[in-house]
């Protein structure tokens, strides 16, 4: 290999915060994703063994311990016919193997037994860590900026299962 093609030892540096700052963000849309299609077992693939996932009020849930996330996000979701969460941008900081980043997040729901319906502008306030060599959360924490209360009178689809 000769010199132009070598990386400096501040380019090796560089790439690696930047393939950290890219798996941190597949992790929330992973979130997301697991959470629109209630797959309790891809959420809790997510989460590190000692994980918290606190959700402030109105709600004030809080779950502990990987092996609870996935019954957790199973139940809370069961409770709505119809449930989107869409990750927005997020701001993330990286030091060696832990990391903050915060998530904005668009939410609508709607119950099954009376169409009532939920939309949310919220934030996730992030610690990560890296456990056995990939990016999981340490600690979600949610905060409902905007909540609305209405009817969804329309259509559902069912999303088709995927791997």
């Amino acid at each position: 290999m000769d010199n132009e093609t070598q990386l400096t030892s501040e380019e090796i540096k560089s790439l690696r915060l930047v393939k950290d700052e890219l798996e941190i963000r597949a992790l929330a849309d992973k979130f997301s994703d697991a959470a629109n299609r209630k797959d309790g077992e891809a959420f809790q693939s997510l989460w590190a063994t000692a994980g918290v996932w606190k959700i402030g009020p109105p709600i004030n849930m809080e779950f502990k311990g990987k092996e609870n996330m996935g019954a957790s996000i199973t139940h809370m979701l069961g409770l709505w016919d119809f449930f989107v969460q869409l990750t927005g941008p997020g701001v993330i900081t990286i030091t060696a193997d832990k990391a903050t980043a915060r998530f904005y997040v668009n939410e609508i729901a709607r119950k099954t037994e009376d169409k009532s319906g939920n939309y949310n502008l919220s934030m996730y306030d992030d610690e990560l860590i890296k456990e056995n060599g990939r990016w999981v959360f340490l600690k979600r924490t949610y905060y409902t900026i905007y909540q609305d209360a209405t009817t969804y009178d329309g259509l559902i689809q069912e999303l088709p299962k995927l791997k």
